[in-house]
């Protein structure tokens, strides 16, 4: 994926590192996991490489980082979902210790957001005072989660959406045919981790296909069981649904506010739905997300998501 590469060597991040002067403790943050990782194996490299312009991507130091076999870059977690106490004590043990092939050592911590707060409290001193030449990348999806000490002791970075070109380039990559893959593009959001999840899944069309029908030519109650029905199905994949819902709905509202957007679908949608309904049903959206947390009987949520679909077309008519 080109883009991450581009926006990396052009960022000020990417200057620090060139010039020596890098924060020792780094928070890259974004919701793509996948621009995370590339980032920051873009930066890892750059810091351990011995190539005249790193990341040079063939010398020996860069070679071990892509195939992920260098000793002194440390990845966690290493075999659960999320770190975990043990290896936060594993890394305050071993950041410690000397690089044992190059001159520096490097941590990096997926999903920091994810570390329970008394174990990101056992990090504080470290990362305000990291031993010499070694380096802690903390990668987080969203920042919230975060204690405000450990952001503070942070060289934070929040990296740009991925532009479209570079999302196509990796789903030409995948098989998928065009249909799907410009499905896929329009609702990731320029997020290339939820594109390849779309592109994997075997109900995203369908999902779309529903949602698309449910603006188009759900108008009354009598309709209820037939949509509902359908939807029922959907259990295992409700996020995907409501995030597409969404998407329709965002883009909606920005061709009322005189916007041009990519979505054929928002147009049709603009004119059969009022702006205030439509910014309803996206305040309602959060709370049929939270039942679905709170694994309420799914049948009944989805009789009254569309509900609220038909209370709000009557509330706000266009």
């Amino acid at each position: 994926m080109k883009q991450s590469k581009s926006d990396f060597i052009n960022s000020a991040i990417y200057r620090d590192a060139i010039n020596g002067s890098l924060a020792q403790s780094v928070m890259l943050i974004s919701a793509d996991k996948y621009a995370l990782s590339t980032f920051a194996e873009y930066l890892v490299s750059t810091l351990m490489c011995e190539g005249s312009t790193p990341p040079c991507g063939e010398c020996g130091e860069c070679q071990k980082i892509m195939h992920k076999n260098h000793v002194d870059v440390q990845v966690y977690p290493k075999s659960n979902k999320t770190i975990n106490s043990s290896e936060i004590a594993e890394i305050l043990e071993q950041c410690y210790q000397a690089p044992y092939a190059s001159d520096k050592k490097i941590f990096v911590l997926n999903d920091a957001n994810s570390i329970e707060v008394n174990m990101q409290n056992k990090l504080l001193k470290t990362l305000e005072e990291p031993p010499k030449d070694t380096y802690f990348l903390l990668l987080v999806t969203e920042d919230n989660n975060i204690l405000p000490t450990i952001k503070s002791r942070c060289r934070k970075w929040h990296l740009p959406v991925i532009g479209s070109a570079e999302i196509l380039g990796e789903l030409d990559t995948l098989s998928i045919d065009d249909t799907k893959k410009y499905q896929v593009l329009n609702y990731c959001g320029g997020n290339c981790s939820l594109a390849r999840e779309y592109a994997g899944s075997s109900e995203f069309v369908q999902i779309v296909q529903f949602t698309q029908d449910l603006f188009k030519n759900f108008r009354k109650s009598s309709q209820m069981i037939n949509y509902a029905t359908k939807a029922y199905g959907f259990a295992d994949n409700f996020e995907d649904f409501i995030t597409i819902f969404l998407k329709n709905c965002s883009d909606a509202v920005r061709v009322w506010c005189g916007e041009t957007v990519d979505n054929p679908l928002a147009p049709l949608i603009a004119k059969e739905f009022s702006v205030n309904c439509l910014v309803a049903m996206v305040k309602n959206c959060g709370a049929f997300v939270e039942k679905r947390n709170r694994n309420c009987n799914f049948n009944g949520l989805i009789d009254s998501f569309l509900f609220m679909i038909l209370e709000e077309r009557h509330k706000w008519p266009v």
